[in-house]
């Protein structure tokens, strides 16, 4: 009987025993298989977070986690069961971070869009106050609005963002552009307007067209609704106001060379010039130039003043080139008037040559005198006297022809560097003491004067 107690007590603790691996076995099979739908889980929750536009860093960070998780080992058979509920619980948890990290993204995304929607309406509003032109653009933010309502992916609301910014970029670059076009067109009306206010002061001027063609240009300012619309209008404006501008300008010329012109006559009047009936012509021009209203009158009159005053140029020029009066008697003779910076060569009494020349400087003038050629040089170069520093040193300075007349080293010679001849020369760009003569007269001097050449030089 004892026996038969002990057989069964043995065999209930057998049973026993070989019942908990049995159980522990069922437990591992159910947590690996919660274990394995997490996994799955999580992973289709990823990859629809990614194509909804999950950030790349918050998709790495998740993988990188779900790699730790995914990689847990128990180091013993009775372990299994903590290990792989540790595993599924880890696994919920990295699905709430994604879930909780996702959503705070579409909120960040719909807060952009929002954003850009408040940017948008701004900018609409500007341009509708201004009659700026939306064609092509979303005119309402009903469709923005109804999106930014939903709970849509990030990816979609950044695209929607996206889509909205460029819009407002372009309306911004379409006010900026109309303001900039307008403030053009105002600021060339302005200067139209200006122009006309001080062409009024002379009232015989004509002016009417001009005030016209102002108030044409800016009527349909209002109507513009882009900033190509004001090039035409800016285009007239700057066009009228160039023709203001040229009328002034021609009344001005006119005016000068009249000025000009007159002061010529003086000069002309002044040496005994004859000047016939230029004087009356000038004042008959004068008369018409101060009733004159238009700018083709005034460059009409501006050319005949010109022609006038070439006219008493002519004048001049053959006053002051007639041959210097002298008794020169037989011979050769070289007459030099310091006062009409000309000279006159007489052969036998008779003038074969006059020119303009150029005499020394008041500070170093020509010495008025009677002398004779006694040296001649082709060519020969000039060396300052003076030393350098000093305001007359001038440096060494080639001539073509030098004819010396009186000593210390005075000289009729070409001066290759010179331009300026005749009334005047003497005065303002002035020699160091010596003749300069033209090139062309100074090589028929040279030829034609022999040594001992009589130099006379008077006032």
């Amino acid at each position: 009987m004892r026996g038969l107690r002990r057989l069964v007590f043995v065999g209930v603790i057998g049973g026993l025993l070989a019942a908990i691996p049995l159980s522990a076995v069922a437990s591992v099979n159910i947590l690996a298989g919660d274990v394995g739908r997490g996994e799955l889980s999580f992973n289709q929750a990823l990859t629809s977070a990614v194509r909804g536009g999950l950030e790349p860093q918050i998709a790495d960070t998740m993988m990188w986690r779900y790699s730790q998780v995914h990689a847990l080992k128990s180091s013993a058979w009775w372990q299994v069961p903590l290990a792989e509920q540790d595993k599924l619980d880890k696994l919920t948890l990295l699905r709430s971070d994604l879930q909780t990290l996702y959503q705070d993204q579409v909120a960040q995304s719909r807060e952009a869009l929002l954003r850009q929607v408040h940017r948008w309406d701004a900018a609409m509003a500007e341009a509708q106050n201004a009659g700026i032109s939306a064609d092509g653009l979303e005119a309402s933010r009903s469709r923005f609005m109804s999106y930014a309502a939903q709970t849509p992916t990030p990816g979609g609301l950044d695209a929607m963002a996206s889509v909205l910014s460029q819009q407002s970029t372009i309306l911004d670059g379409r006010t900026a552009a109309y303001r900039t076009a307008r403030a053009q067109v105002d600021a060339a009306q302005q200067n139209a307007q200006t122009l006309l206010a001080g062409a009024a002061q002379y009232p015989q001027l004509s002016l009417a067209g001009f005030q016209a063609q102002i108030s044409a240009a800016t009527a349909g300012v209002g109507s513009v609704h882009g900033a190509d619309g004001f090039t035409p209008i800016l285009a007239q404006l700057q066009q009228t106001a160039t023709a203001i501008q040229g009328l002034l300008d021609s009344r001005t010329n006119a005016f000068n060379q009249l000025s000009s012109t007159r002061s010529t006559l003086a000069s002309a009047q002044s040496i005994g010039a004859s000047v016939g009936s230029i004087p009356g012509t000038i004042n008959a021009l004068a008369a018409q130039l101060n009733v004159a209203g238009t700018q083709g009158t005034f460059d009409s009159l501006s050319s005949q003043l010109y022609q006038q005053k070439q006219l008493l140029a002519s004048a001049i020029y053959y006053k002051q080139m007639q041959p210097l009066s002298y008794s020169a008697g037989a011979g050769k003779l070289i007459l030099i008037s310091l006062s009409r910076q000309v000279l006159t060569a007489y052969q036998d009494g008779t003038p074969v040559l006059t020119t303009y020349v150029a005499t020394g400087r008041p500070a170093l003038p020509t010495p008025p005198g009677v002398y004779h050629i006694f040296a001649k040089y082709s060519p020969y170069k000039m060396i300052s006297p003076w030393a350098y520093g000093s305001p007359y040193w001038y440096p060494p300075s080639w001539t073509n022809w030098a004819m010396e007349f009186a000593g210390g080293g005075y000289f009729i010679h070409d001066a290759p560097w010179r331009s300026w001849y005749g009334p005047g020369s003497n005065i303002y760009n002035g020699t160091h003491g010596c003749v300069n003569v033209p090139y062309s007269p100074m090589s028929f001097l040279w030829g034609w004067t022999p040594m001992g050449t009589t130099v006379v030089v008077q006032y």
